[in-house]
Order: structure tokens, then sequence, then C-alpha cells
């Protein structure tokens, strides 16, 4: 078997930082003889949770938080609500909230406008920029247009991790009906950049495998590329998880989620090559 990298995969500099933040809280707890809690996981991936959760990390719900402590705010970030109510408990606050997820919460805060995100109801992301200060109207689909009033001017923010062929049927459909809408430019750019490392890749490969969860949203889109492109494509957890069907192709493209870490995409890789 063959394998060809794309030019661009795994953790994105968001990613690395959380991870980054998430040990110095532990440390530091660990310093103080202080428990260090996450309100869900840092980054969607279980093999770095489990790592960080052997070192101490206790993944609680918020009503069940304590000071003295640290808490650390997940990638994916909270609703402003919730940050209020942590900074006024007497914990300590570990941000570990992707910059591009803060940026986008700063712009709904500040629009003049309605607002909208655009986005998959219930992912974590998600719920945090809908408590970021607007009343802002969840859009998943072009039929969510319904909703909105073709005679205000709405500001919309898009899931970093969005997918960008229904985000375009998504614009489309709002010109159609004659729906003013500025988007905010929110979109991932490491999102992007595998994307269009992926699109490269394809070509070249007879099938794909994509290491990472089945709960990353950014790594469920690289899925779904390779499946549009026509080629048999595989979500890879683990070594252990990787289909039989996959050892009967002889050239294989290899990609990675933005929270997949290096050290479970080269176990991977070493699964595929012995076969």
């Amino acid at each position: 078997m063959r394998i060809i990298y794309a030019d661009c995969y795994g953790f994105c500099k968001g990613v690395r930082a959380a991870v980054d933040t998430a040990e110095s809280a532990l440390c530091r707890a660990s310093s103080l003889s202080i428990p260090c809690y996450a309100l869900g996981d840092i980054v969607h991936n279980d093999m770095v949770m489990g790592e960080l959760k052997e070192h101490g990390l206790a993944v609680v719900p918020a009503d069940e938080i304590e000071a003295p402590g640290i808490v650390v705010i997940r990638a994916h970030g909270v609703p402003d609500s919730l940050r209020a109510d942590l900074g006024k408990s007497g914990l300590e606050i570990a941000d570990a909230t992707c910059p591009v997820v803060l940026r986008s919460q700063r712009l709904l805060r500040e629009s003049r406008h309605k607002t909208i995100v655009i986005g998959v109801s219930g992912h974590s992301e998600v719920t945090a920029l809908m408590g970021s200060g607007h009343d802002s109207v969840l859009v998943e689909s072009e039929e969510d247009l319904q909703k909105l009033d073709n005679s205000a001017v709405y500001d919309a923010v898009v899931q970093t991790t969005f997918s960008l062929p229904l985000l375009e049927r998504i614009r489309a459909k709002a010109e159609e009906l004659g729906i003013s809408i500025s988007y905010l430019n929110t979109i991932c750019h490491a999102s992007v950049e595998r994307r269009e490392a992926l699109k490269t890749l394809l070509p070249r490969v007879e099938a794909l495998v994509v290491c990472g969860d089945a709960n990353s949203r950014n790594t469920g889109e690289l899925v779904e590329e390779g499946r549009r492109a026509g080629k048999p494509s595989f979500l890879v957890s683990s070594p252990h998880s990787v289909p039989a069907e996959v050892f009967s192709f002889g050239t294989i493209g290899l990609t990675a989620g933005a929270s997949c870490p290096d050290t479970l995409i080269k176990s991977i890789e070493r699964r595929l090559l012995d076969g």
C-alpha cells in the first residue's frame, strides 16, 4: 500500500493553544492542590481528552464546579451568561476559547443590526455564539431563511467548521429571497486550508482515510469532501478501527481533522502499512 499525505492536516493553532492552556492549568492546579475542571471536552478528540483526564482534568457540568479551583473554558467557547457566572464564582479561569470563536462572539455583541448564527444546532460552538449578546436567529439550512424578515438587515457569523457547500446554498437562497445579510468572515482558515489541501490530494488516490473523531465537525467535513469527489472515504478514530475494506486499495490518501494529534495520525499510518 502507498500512502500519500495531504499538504495540510492535523492540529491547528487554535487546538494546539487550547491543549497547551489545559496542560498549564493542570500544572498550576497541581501546584496549588486544587481541582482543575473543564466544561465539556476541551477539543473533540477522545485520545487528547483521555490524556488530559489522566493528568487530573475533571469534565463536569457547570453546576458541579466549586471554588477553589481552576476551570478551563473549552476551545468552542461558552455563552456570555455562563462566562459571567464563572467570573463571580471565585474560580480561576483558564480561557482556551479559539481566537476565531472569540472574534465571532465580539462581532455579535457589537452588531447594530439583527443577527444570525449559521451553524449546526447543539454544537458547542453554536451554543456559545447564540449566547453572545443578541437574540440571534439560528440558520442551519436554506429552509430556515423563511424565519427571517426580508425588510430587515442582518449581520451573520458562521460556525467555524460549517459546510462550505451548504453555506453557499444558504447565501444563494437568501439572495433569491431578497434578504439583506452581511456575512462576517468567521469560517476557520485552518479548516479551509485542510479542505483545499484535500481537494488537491483526491485525484491522486484511490481512497481516503481521515483521522479523527466522529464528534468533530471539521473531521466529518473532510470525509464528506472525499465522498463528494467519488472516493471511498473512511473516518478512523484509532488504529484498531481501520476497516478491512481499506486494505483493498493500492493508494490511500491520508489527512486528519484539526483536533487530531500527530501521535494518533502516525499510529494509524503504521496500522495501514502493517496491513
